[in-house]
């Protein structure tokens, strides 16, 4: 796969802005060497038409015999003219220039070309004296005016250069300071990246920036709080675990391993028994082996219960529910339990099932141990369609509530984790004096029956 360099917003912005410095001079230019070039014609054209009146006035005013001084008067007459060369002819026929000639560096020759084009043709003008004087010719020097036009337009290239500079670098210098905090938030998504909470995107902003600054942070402090939840949950949960291995230790040392004893010690004694021809002796212990296996055997389904409720591979979600109320009916009858199931269906993912089961037994224990309620609500309803749809729940109780400072126990830390494992959501209202409210929302995935009918 072909990987394209990716342009920095900095260096769009930069090339937006010289592409309309640029654009801008260039119009200027147009315009520049557009009226540059009527100008020019307008003002050698003006010249010419100056210098033949004024060469006209002064021949008029020369009409008489030539003096020793005609010529300095006419070389003083026309030494302020511009663009225009006027001679003189020589009684040798050599032509005498009156008009001074101003040393100017020469424009090139495509800035001529462009000025004047070659076609344009300026007409020369030659006047009879009527005097000893000879004929006069007057012809326009365009290589000066355009020199002139060369430098004005030369000096203004420069400036226009030395501003498109000037911009470009104040806007790189603002836009390296108005960007700051894209760069300082970019850094801070590395920081996150690594997982590193520690550190805040802190300085100022531009207003523009400054509430997403302000929410980056809060989802910084969020994942950071969460992360140490999470890590308090995982130590929690792990000593949860190592305690249950301890307690299933203990029971399977406490309490089967006398029953394994005593029926190893039955069997041996059968044994002697038979050998002595002992028949009532031996159904004797055959007996207390079967009242041994019988213990064993409860104590096991307890066991398994513990770690999975049998209840629901036997009978389904529905009346296990609806088993576990009543059982909690039976052993508190002073309190009124109601369970409202209508349109629950067992045919559920078993994750699901298993959480479910244990939200609605965990809230039970709870308010039985803690809550000292005279009603309780337990409802299950599913909701959504689709993508969106999943199982509500909601037990609530009427009994003292919890105080806001009060922290979860391992039970409900432990079930908020099993529904953030399904990509659930688990709600506690704390009403102190007033009851809990807890609210749990488990997506449902895809039931077998729904997946054979695809």
């Amino acid at each position: 796969m072909i990987r394209t360099r990716r342009i920095s917003l900095k260096g769009r912005l930069l090339a937006i802005v010289v592409g309309i410095l640029g654009l801008g001079l260039v119009g200027g230019a147009a315009i520049i060497l557009h009226n540059a070039r009527q100008a020019t014609v307008e003002e050698i054209q003006a010249n010419l038409d100056f210098s033949q009146r004024l060469v006209g006035f002064l021949m008029a005013d020369l009409s008489g015999p030539r003096t020793s001084d005609a010529l300095a008067v006419l070389s003083r007459a026309f030494e302020d003219l511009r663009h225009v060369q006027v001679e003189i002819e020589t009684d040798a026929g050599q032509w005498h220039t009156l008009t001074p000639t101003m040393p100017a560096d020469p424009a090139p020759d495509w800035f001529e070309r462009l000025i004047v084009p070659p076609t344009h043709e300026f007409a020369t003008i030659l006047f009879a004296s009527g005097s000893d004087l000879g004929r006069i010719r007057i012809t326009a020097r365009i290589e000066d005016e355009i020199a002139e036009v060369w430098r004005d337009v030369f000096d203004l290239f420069w400036l226009a250069v030395w501003i498109l500079a000037s911009v470009c670098v104040l806007t790189y210098l603002g836009l390296w300071f108005g960007l700051k905090p894209l760069r300082d938030l970019h850094a801070g998504f590395e920081r996150l990246e690594a997982g590193d909470f520690s550190a805040p995107v802190c300085g100022p902003a531009v207003a523009e920036l400054a509430d997403t600054q302000v929410k980056f942070n809060h989802v910084v402090a969020v994942l950071r709080d969460a992360t140490r939840q999470r890590r308090l949950l995982t130590q929690k949960l792990v000593g949860m675990q190592e305690e249950e291995r301890r307690a299933i230790a203990r029971e399977l040392h406490d309490e089967m391993a006398p029953y394994l004893f005593g029926i190893r010690s039955d069997v041996q004694a059968i044994t002697w028994a038979l050998g002595r021809d002992d028949k009532d002796s031996a159904l004797q212990r055959v007996t207390a082996i079967q009242a041994h296996v019988g213990l064993l055997q409860q104590r096991i389904k307890r066991l398994l219960n513990r770690l999975r409720p049998a209840v629901l591979d036997d009978f389904g979600l529905r009346d296990s529910l609806s088993y576990l109320v009543e059982d909690w009916q039976t052993r508190l009858p002073e309190i009124d339990w109601q369970l409202d199931m209508d349109g629950l269906d067992d045919d559920l993912d078993d994750a699901v099932r298993v959480t479910v089961y244990r939200a609605v037994q965990e809230c039970l224990t709870n308010v039985a141990r803690h809550a000292q309620a005279r009603c309780v609500q337990i409802s299950l309803q599913v909701v959504g369609a689709g993508g969106d749809r999943g199982l509500a729940i909601e037990v609530v109780d009427d009994g003292r509530g919890m105080g806001e400072d009060t922290p979860l126990g391992l039970g409900l830390t432990g079930l908020q984790e099993r529904v953030a494992a399904l990509g659930g959501r688990f709600r506690l209202l704390r009403n102190a004096g007033r009851g809990v409210t807890l609210s749990l929302f488990v997506p449902l995935v895809a039931s077998p029956a729904e997946i054979d009918a695809r």
